[in-house]
């Protein structure tokens, strides 16, 4: 259990910064422009990997080395963005 709590709270932080910017954006562009929490859903999962790659490829580069050092790979993190988006994206096409 302390293993998987070792692996998740790095994961959180790194997505904190991603998810809950994208995520207000998202919403906010599909209830006003299409009325529809789907089309939030579609929003995001274009929003998430474009703000993904803002904030850490673009203005926060040294911010992976703290990754790193965790044991994370830049590829683990691009992956684990994808497939919180794409939870987000279902969840909001079951909406």
């Amino acid at each position: 259990m302390k293993n998987l709590l070792s692996y998740c709270r790095p994961l959180w932080f790194f997505h904190k910064r991603i998810a809950l910017p994208a995520l207000f954006i998202s919403v906010l562009l599909g209830l006003a422009l299409f009325r529809s929490i789907g089309a939030a859903g579609l929003i995001f999962l274009m929003m998430g990997p474009l703000w993904h790659y803002y904030i850490y490829e673009v203005r926060y580069k040294q911010e992976y080395y703290f990754y790193f050092n965790l044991g994370f790979t830049r590829l683990s993190l691009w992956v684990s963005t994808l497939i919180l988006v794409a939870i987000v994206f279902f969840t909001a096409l079951l909406l």
